[in-house]
C-alpha cells in the first residue's frame, strides 16, 4: 500500500509539473541530442554492467571452484531487464534464482551473497561522495546522502560480519563446506555471506565497485554533454550520488519517475533550464535501461531455451 500510495503522489507531480513544461522544448532537446556522446554513454553502462557482475561474482562463493563471470552476467543483466518491467525489486530474486540455478548453489545462499554484493556498493559510493564534497561544496542533500550512506554501509558491515558463517564450517581456501548440511533456511543465507571472511575477495570486489562508479561518472558526463550542458566532474558525480539514492528505493518498473527526478536535482542547483534538464534525465535512464533491456532479453531468452 505504501508503494501504491507512493506512485500516487509521484503521478500527481508529474502531472503538476508537466502543466508548467514546455514539452516542444524537452522534445527538441531529446531530438538534438549528439548521438556520438549517447553512444559513449551507453558503452560505460555496458562496462558498468560487467564491473558489477564482477563485483557480485567476487563475493560468491562455491564449494569447489570459482563461479564463472559469465554465469554471473547473464543472471544479473536478466533480472534488470525484469525490474524494468516488474516493480518492487523483483528482478533481484530473479536474478538470485537464475545464479542459483547456474551454480548449483540454493537460492538463498546467493541471496545471502548478493547481500554481501549490495553492502560492498553502498560502502564503495562513501569515497565518491566525499570526493565530491572535496571538488565543489555539497548542497545540504548531498551532505545529508553522504550520512545516510555512510550509516547505511556501516550498518550492513556489522550485519554481514555479524553473521558470516563460522570459520569452523568453511572449507580451507573460505568457501563454504559441502560437507557441512545447511537445512535451515538461516544456515543457507549464512554460507551465502563466506566471502566476508576472505579480506581477497572483499578488496577484488570494493575495486570493483569503484570501478563501477567510475563508468556511472562516465555516463552521467557523456549524457550532460549530449544535451549541451557543459559536463564537470563535480556535477557528474552530484547525478550520480542522487540516481544511486533513487534506485536504492526504487518503487516503479525500472524507476521511473523517481529516477528522473534525481537526474534534475544537481541541474536545478546550477539554474539548468527544466526542459534540458528532464531531456538530460530522459536520455540517462535510457541509456541506463536500453543496454540491460537488450542483453537482458536475450539472457532470459537463452535460460527459456536451456529450460
Amino acid at each position: 500500500m505504501l508503494r501504491i500510495a507512493g506512485l500516487a503522489i509521484l503521478a500527481t507531480f508529474a502531472v503538476a509539473a508537466a502543466a508548467r513544461l514546455d514539452l516542444g522544448r524537452v522534445v527538441a532537446s531529446v531530438a538534438s541530442a549528439h548521438p556520438g556522446h549517447l553512444a559513449l554513454a551507453a558503452a560505460a553502462c555496458v562496462a558498468n554492467l560487467a564491473f558489477h557482475a564482477a563485483r557480485w561474482a567476487a563475493v560468491t562463493r562455491l564449494p569447489v571452484g570459482r563461479v564463472r563471470f559469465r554465469a554471473v552476467f547473464d543472471a544479473m543483466v536478466a533480472g534488470f531487464a525484469v525490474g524494468i518491467a516488474v516493480p518492487a525489486r523483483a528482478g533481484d530474486l530473479v536474478r538470485a534464482h537464475l545464479l542459483a540455478r547456474r551454480t548449483g548453489l540454493s537460492t538463498v545462499a546467493v541471496v545471502g551473497a548478493a547481500a554481501v554484493d549490495y553492502v560492498v556498493g553502498t560502502a564503495t559510493l562513501v569515497p565518491l561522495i566525499v570526493l565530491t564534497g572535496v571538488a565543489t561544496p555539497l548542497p545540504d542533500w548531498g551532505r545529508h546522502a553522504l550520512l545516510l550512506t555512510s550509516i547505511v554501509a556501516a550498518a550492513g558491515i556489522a550485519l554481514v560480519l555479524l553473521f558470516r558463517p563460522p570459520a569452523e564450517d568453511l572449507g580451507p581456501a573460505g568457501e563454504p563446506d559441502a560437507g557441512v548440511p545447511s537445512p535451515r533456511l538461516v544456515a543457507r543465507l549464512r554460507s551465502g555471506l563466506a566471502a566476508a571472511r576472505d579480506p581477497v575477495a572483499l578488496a577484488r570486489a570494493f575495486a570493483w565497485g569503484l570501478a563501477g562508479w567510475g563508468a556511472e561518472l562516465a555516463m552521467a558526463w557523456a549524457t550532460l554533454a549530449a544535451v549541451g550542458v557543459e559536463p564537470n566532474v563535480a556535477v557528474a558525480s552530484l547525478v550520480v550520488v542522487a540516481t544511486a539514492a533513487a534506485n536504492a528505493i526504487a518503487m516503479s518498473p525500472g524507476n521511473a519517475g523517481p529516477f528522473e527526478l534525481a537526474a534534475m536535482l544537481p541541474l536545478a542547483g546550477l539554474g539548468v533550464p527544466t526542459e534540458p534538464a528532464l531531456a538530460f534525465a530522459l536520455l540517462l535512464h535510457v541509456v541506463h535501461l536500453a543496454p540491460a533491456a537488450v542483453l537482458g532479453g536475450i539472457a532470459l531468452l537463452r535460460e527459456a531455451r536451456e529450460a
